[in-house]
């Protein structure tokens, strides 16, 4: 079967490569390509509260391009995997940059992965982060930054039906392999 290369960033990796390639397959099916770019996503839950899972409402730059205005929405938080340490050391660092909790990484609970879309190759990691009794503590990028791409995010407490109800996929499938897998 042959593959054909539609479209290839001009931005390249120390290798050579490019970044992001769109490709087509079997002549009709058609998939991108990130060059060694998987992912973490996770959720907050703390069990003394009501609203127990904390998603994160920010800025989403594709939907701002889309729709011509800045678009903000309720996901679970993530990052790249794009440091030479453990995932959950990925997701201790990013709760902190981003919700502000200092957590150890014994409450970083692991709860499968998948494919970002069937049209990626990208991997996301996903994670229940339990930061129940514990208190912020610290100031997220955000609330240090006073630019576009961060102003405003904040974190945003849902209890399960509302996660639900908000639609964010990766939100609904780490509740929902936490319950299968009886964490919660």
């Amino acid at each position: 079967m042959k593959t054909e290369t539609l479209y290839q960033t001009k931005e390249k990796n120390e290798e050579g490569k490019p970044f992001l390639t769109i490709k087509k397959a079997r002549g009709y099916y058609t998939y991108a390509e990130r060059l060694g770019i998987n992912s973490v996503a996770f959720i907050l839950y703390d069990k003394n509260k009501s609203n127990a899972f904390g998603l994160i409402y920010e800025n989403k730059p594709p939907l701002d391009e889309v729709n011509k205005k800045e678009m903000k929405l309720t996901t679970a938080f993530g990052g790249s995997i794009d440091k030479d340490i453990s995932y959950p050391e990925i997701v201790q660092q990013e709760v902190l940059e981003e919700a502000g909790y200092k957590v150890s990484l014994d409450r970083i609970i692991p709860v499968g992965s998948t494919m970002v879309s069937t049209q990626m190759n990208q991997i996301c990691y996903l994670y229940l982060v339990d930061v129940t009794d514990i208190l912020k503590t610290h100031k997220t990028e955000s609330e240090m930054k006073d630019d576009i791409d961060t102003n405003g995010n904040k974190t945003i407490w849902y209890n399960e039906c509302d996660v639900v109800k908000n639609q964010d996929w990766k939100s609904i499938f780490i509740i929902t392999q936490s319950l299968y897998k009886n964490l919660l």
